[in-house]
């Protein structure tokens, strides 16, 4: 058996938290959030410990009043949760990407059946509708491996 050890100084950690930062805001963006609200999001999910508004401003660079605005943001979608600690408000993200994927499904299914409705009756754009249907379907069948998935790890 062969074991190695890496160390990674304190210069490459920083790095790589950088990097972390970034995809995950980047990400967050793609599934709506803005880049604020991204941002604070991904360095919460990067740390090791609830941080104070003061701490995530100066990680962001945003102004302090944009933090706290963002976090009430973040709070009212779950994605974040306040608590009171030595006199101190902290924060914590909520780090549960099963749920923010469901939650992206559902409202594109939403969409789906939206523009399916909209599309009903309209020979023109019969081609269309079909594409609708498939992506309807394979959407259907997602939730059914999913819960399969969920089972198997209980």
């Amino acid at each position: 058996m062969i074991f190695m050890i890496i160390m990674v100084t304190p210069a490459e950690h920083e790095t790589l938290m950088e990097g972390i930062v970034r995809r995950v805001k980047v990400m967050m963006m793609n599934w709506g959030l803005g880049e604020g609200c991204s941002s604070i999001y991904a360095v919460l999910i990067a740390s090791c410990e609830p941080l104070s508004a003061e701490e995530i401003s100066e990680r962001t660079s945003y102004a302090y009043s944009s933090t706290i605005n963002y976090l009430n943001t973040l709070i009212r979608m779950g994605l974040v949760a306040r608590f009171r600690r030595i006199r101190k408000n902290r924060y914590l993200a909520s780090v549960n990407f099963v749920e923010l994927i469901k939650a992206e499904r559902e409202r594109v299914m939403g969409y789906l059946n939206q523009l399916r409705d909209d599309l009903e009756g309209i020979k023109d754009l019969e081609h269309l509708s079909e594409k609708v249907e498939h992506a309807i379907d394979y959407l259907r069948r997602v939730e059914p491996v999913e819960n399969e998935a969920r089972e198997d790890d209980e």
